[in-house]
């Protein structure tokens, strides 16, 4: 890559300004390279061009003062670890390549007249331009302990929920019916589970979605492992791990609301969802449990809303989404199963037999909701989801052999160029992350709790599950701190 030397020499004449902002930690950089410089330069008008005329997923968050890298909670984790140099330079490159996600996504939305002024600056290939940056800057961060310091105080992840809120919202007292509705929804959920199957009520039609596989598939060997520890599967053994464990939806369908499909952007400017074809997206997720790193495999559905039940349903309104997340073990065997509606909401968790709920997390504010224990899936079945009609709250989870209308793998980052009315493409998360046009009523009774707009969809990464106290779907540490292998209370 040829660097604009031009551009450079005009924003190198800002390094002693930036080199002394530097001892205080509000600089970018501390080095007067010209080519950091012009890489400076250069994320600096792409982040501008961006904000003006294009996308920029919320999450994976930005890093301030690191503008080649981006965290993840669970990236996010490592700042207080001790890390070896190997181990050091591979979380660098795990924060890189999460900001090369974002911006091949905000490089996608831009339309050629913005990115015009970027190709005369900087050339036709602006993600080789910043894979080269990200590497350039990399450099001269991985040799100035400084910046290194800095680093790990940064890489501090945004909580999804607003102290403000809470404190405006006199969170002691409010949170006391809070606490009475969270005990009673918890306690009609195990009701609900502990019915037999063929008791379950049917409103409509039970219908089958999953994604069709060959019986011959077969799961990968043992995946390979980075320096940290991270499981590095290959893109193949990856689509084979989401193929053997994607479940079979099966959903009471009463009207059109009830049928999984791709969300959209209707002429008025509300969320809706194409049923032209059954989709589900997927994408792959990291946590960390007992020393080791666990491969997640999220799957996500969406339907065209939560209908109204009646004149004060609080809880209904425009688009909602189902999260289904699979946590495999060291040995590829399913540790434990969990789901949350896409608004953050109805978190349940389906151990598997090695684990077992920690003593103290029932007494946790807001206690993690076990309706089952995971069913164990032998060859040649599948595990399947029993799916309510309306409010599309999960019912069962049983085993059986595979069937029904197939459903059409979609990547998550095609969520952020959701199809509009008219053949134009627009992101489905607002700049905070939410959908706009899926707010619920029931976010104005429950502000206090420090939940923005509670009941709205929202992007992965945004996901508080708890109303009382405080707990994130994707906090990297959620599986220690709520569950202990049985193992360890055998002995």
């Amino acid at each position: 890559m040829l660097f604009n030397y031009k551009k450079c020499l005009i924003t190198i004449s800002a390094a002693f300004v930036l080199n002394g902002c530097a001892l205080t930690g509000s600089s970018l950089t501390v080095t007067e390279d010209a080519a950091a410089q012009f890489c400076l330069a250069f994320y600096r008008d792409l982040d501008s061009v961006v904000a003006e005329q294009g996308v920029t997923p919320s999450r994976p968050e930005r890093v301030a003062s690191f503008p080649y890298l981006r965290m993840t909670r669970f990236l996010a984790s490592y700042r207080q670890q001790q890390l070896n140099d190997a181990a050091l330079q591979q979380w660098v490159t795990h924060l890189a390549a999460a900001d090369r996600q974002a911006r091949a996504i905000e490089l996608a939305s831009l339309k050629s007249t913005a990115k015009s002024g970027l190709y005369a600056e900087y050339g036709s290939d602006l993600m080789g331009t910043a894979a080269d940056c990200a590497q350039t800057l990399m450099a001269n961060d991985l040799a100035n302990p400084e910046r290194l310091a800095l680093l790990r105080k940064q890489v501090v992840p945004t909580s999804e929920y607003r102290l403000l809120n809470q404190i405006l919202g006199i969170y002691p007292l409010t949170s006391i019916p809070v606490r009475l509705g969270v005990h009673q929804y918890h306690k009609k959920t195990r009701e609900i589970f502990a019915q037999p199957l063929a008791a379950l009520p049917v409103h409509g039609q039970l219908r089958r979605f999953h994604v069709p596989r060959l019986d011959a598939i077969k799961p990968p060997g043992g995946l390979a492992r980075d320096v940290l520890g991270i499981p590095a599967p290959t893109a193949s053994q990856l689509q084979t791990l989401f193929a053997i464990h994607a479940p079979v939806w099966e959903i009471d369908v009463v009207d059109r609301y009830d049928l999984p499909g791709r969300p959209v952007w209707h002429a008025d400017g509300k969320p809706g969802v194409d049923h032209s074809e059954a989709i589900i997206y997927r994408y792959p997720s990291y946590t960390h449990w007992q020393g080791d790193v666990l491969l997640q495999l999220n799957y996500l559905i969406w339907f065209a809303e939560r209908p109204r039940e009646s004149a004060f349903d609080i809880f209904s309104g425009r688009l909602d989404g189902l999260l289904w997340r699979v946590t495999l073990n060291t040995d590829g065997s399913v540790l434990i199963y969990d789901s949350v509606h896409a608004c953050g909401c109805y978190h349940y968790f389906f151990p598997s037999a090695a684990l077992a709920l920690r003593s103290g997390a029932q007494q946790l504010p807001e206690p993690p909701l076990l309706p089952q224990p995971a069913p164990e899936v032998a060859d040649g079945q599948s595990l399947v989801i029993r799916v309510s009609s309306g409010a599309h709250y999960i019912q069962r989870l049983y085993v059986d052999t595979a069937s029904g209308q197939p459903l059409r793998w979609r990547e998550y980052q095609e969520l952020y160029a959701s199809p509009v009315a008219g053949g134009a493409r627009r992101s489905l998360f607002r700049p905070d992350g939410l959908v706009n046009g899926s707010e619920r009523l029931e976010r104005w009774l429950l502000w206090p709790m420090g939940v923005p707009s509670a009941g709205a969809m929202r992007e992965r990464g945004r996901h508080a599950t708890a109303f009382l106290g405080r707990r994130h779907f994707d906090d990297a540490e959620l599986l220690d701190n709520l569950f202990e292998p049985v193992s360890a209370l055998v002995h």
